[in-house]
Formats: C-alpha cells, sequence, structure tokens
C-alpha cells in the first residue's frame, strides 16, 4: 500500500460566471454610449465651425465687394441722385411690382416690418443698444443703388473704368430656373455697363440711361434684362448672385459735423426713416419702391457702415423646413439669431461732391 496519498488534481474554471459577463456587458454599453455621446458632440461642434466659418466667409467677400464699390462711389451737387437707399416695404407675392421675381410669401415666412423694435420683427432701424449689429433692416433689407467708378476689368471695352449704376438687394428666389425649386435668400450685386455701340445695349446702359438714379429704366424693367442692361438694377439676374443664404442687409450714413469732429447720423434715424437719397433736390423721391418725402433724408456721406446677415448651412436648413411647413415651434428670428452670422465695416467714402 503506497503511504503516499495525493489529492486529486484541481481542475480550473474555463469560463465566467453568469454574473461576471451582465458586469462586463454593462460596462461595454457604458463605455459604447460615452463613446457616442463624445462622437456626436464633437461632429455637432464642428459642423457648428464649419457652417459658421463657410458664413462668415460669404459675409466678409460681400463685405469687401460692397466696401470696394462705395468707396469709388461719384456724388456730384448737381440736382441728380448719385447715391439711393430704400428701407423695402414688406414683400407679398412676386414681390414689388416690376421689380424682383422674388417669392416672399410661403406658409411662414420671414416677418414683416410690424411691430418695429419687437423681438419678431423684421424691422429695428433704432436698437436700444445703439449697435449696428442689432439693426434689423425689414423682410426684404435695405436697396442700395449709386454711381461708381468701378476699376477697369481690361476685359472688354464695356468694362473700362468709367461710372457706372451698381446696386446691391436681397431676394429670394429659386435657386435654379426650374418649376417647384426651393426658394433661398441672396445678395445680389447688379452692374450697369458704362456704354456700348451696338443697339440695344447702347440705349441701356448708364451713359445714355443718364447719372440720375431716380431715372425709370434703373426702377423698372424697361430698362431690359440682360446682363449690363439698366433693368438689372431693379430686377437682377440669378448669375449676379454675390452672396447665399443672407437674410438681412443694410447700410448706415454719417456725415461730420462742422467744428466738433463728431459724426451726425444721416440715415436710417429711426423706424420712420425709409429712404435716403445724396442730392441738392430736397424732395427728389424713389417711384418703385415709392418712399414718401416725409421718411426720405438727404446729405452727402463722408461714412458708411455696412451690415450683412448670413445663415449658416443648419440655420438655411431649418429656415427652409419652416417656409415649407415641415418644422413648427419655433419662430422665424429664433432660428435666424441662433444659426447666423453677422458682418459689419465701417468705411470712409472718398467721394467729395
Amino acid at each position: 500500500m503506497n503511504p503516499f496519498v495525493f489529492p486529486p488534481p484541481r481542475v480550473g474554471r474555463t469560463g465566467f460566471t453568469l454574473v461576471e459577463l451582465l458586469v462586463a456587458s454593462a460596462i461595454t454599453v457604458v463605455l459604447a454610449g460615452l463613446m457616442i455621446a463624445i462622437l456626436t458632440q464633437i461632429s455637432t461642434t464642428w459642423a457648428r465651425a464649419s457652417g459658421g466659418l463657410v458664413a462668415t466667409q460669404q459675409a466678409e467677400l460681400a463685405l469687401d465687394v460692397l466696401a470696394q464699390d462705395l468707396q469709388s462711389a461719384v456724388l456730384r451737387r448737381d440736382g441728380r441722385v448719385w447715391l439711393l437707399a430704400t428701407v423695402q416695404p414688406d414683400q407679398s407675392g412676386a414681390g414689388d411690382i416690376g421689380g424682383t421675381l422674388a417669392r416672399w410669401s410661403p406658409a411662414v415666412g420671414k416677418p414683416g416690418a410690424v411691430g418695429p423694435g419687437t423681438p419678431d420683427s423684421s424691422l429695428d432701424l433704432a436698437p436700444a443698444s445703439g449697435r449696428l449689429e442689432d439693426c434689423r433692416f425689414g423682410m426684404a433689407g435695405v436697396w442700395l443703388r449709386f454711381i461708381a467708378q468701378v476699376a477697369d476689368r481690361n476685359d472688354s471695352i464695356a468694362n473700362t473704368s468709367a461710372p457706372r449704376a451698381v446696386a446691391y438687394q436681397i431676394v429670394r428666389r429659386a435657386v435654379v430656373d426650374n418649376p417647384g425649386a426651393a426658394q433661398r435668400y441672396g445678395l445680389f450685386r447688379s452692374e450697369v455697363r458704362p456704354f456700348a455701340d451696338a443697339s440695344p445695349a447702347r440705349e441701356r446702359s448708364t451713359f445714355a440711361v443718364g447719372y440720375d438714379l431716380l431715372a425709370p429704366a434703373y426702377n423698372s424693367m424697361a430698362g431690359g434684362g440682360a446682363l449690363g442692361d439698366a433693368g438689372t438694377v431693379r430686377r437682377p439676374r440669378r448669375e449676379l448672385l454675390l452672396g447665399s443664404d443672407v437674410v438681412d442687409f443694410g447700410v448706415r450714413f454719417y456725415r461730420p459735423v462742422a467744428g466738433t469732429g463728431q459724426l451726425e447720423l444721416l440715415f436710417p434715424t429711426g423706424h420712420a426713416n425709409r429712404g435716403f437719397a445724396a442730392t441738392t433736390a430736397l424732395g427728389a423721391v424713389p417711384a418703385n419702391p415709392s418712399v414718401p418725402v416725409g421718411e426720405m433724408r438727404y446729405g452727402f456721406p463722408t461714412v458708411a457702415e455696412l451690415f450683412i446677415r448670413v445663415l449658416t448651412e443648419e440655420g438655411a436648413r431649418q429656415i427652409a423646413a419652416l417656409e415649407t411647413g415641415q418644422l413648427t415651434g419655433r419662430t422665424w428670428w429664433e432660428i435666424t439669431r441662433a444659426h447666423s452670422v453677422v458682418g459689419t465695416r465701417r468705411i470712409a467714402l472718398e467721394a467729395s461732391p
């Protein structure tokens, strides 16, 4: 008999208990949830940052072009209107009569000028803060037009550096010329050819129509609708788009107060000041859209402050959903304030009338 007795070998465990599996699964789920939350937050932050960057770049580009144009503006004290700004009235249907080809009346669209200064109004020309960034210039913004000595592009004789009419305005229109195409907001820049040799371009040039911005050809389709025609001042063509998703555009004009070194605000001086003209013809008023003489201001500015508001990609998506009835529970300006960028710039006007 063997005096040495050894216990049988112990068999090691080769698996996990049910409790251990449950704990491991719970930890995995928690970690996966944390990773998803982190990735979602990173994606959201990136989307907001990139959307804001694109909108900011659009605003800066538009301000660069406008500043260059305004700094080459031509002003004269000869009774003609060399610069004209109009806070456009509320739009409906296809915009102003004889004006834009816009679609301004979706089911839930940009509010009008009712209740100026209130949170959901599109008009606040005199914000309590006094800051340009807090201004709102109406449903269709400011329609700005002026005579400018645009730089010579040397691509044709029609683009020689010579005085010509230039205009800026917001239009809400289809992005492409197809039935049912999506309607988007955009800032358009129109430029009328300074002169031309052949007809009808010759009759629709700045030289032929004249250097008074109250001329009918600049204020209706009577001036033609081809590129470079005077009629594009009132109704710009699609290819004249300067910035997309621009939902507000405006300008302030100033002149110095003699002997003080201070600047006097010429336009807009309040909610009732809807028009401005650089002319010695006091009482001159635009015809389309019309502005009563009591709502006009006159003078020759030396400083301009420029304003533009551009939706981010997310803002454009939400506004489009709101205007087509796919988004409810939020107001137009609530979305716009949360998902847009504002660009401003102050420039000196070098013209000396």
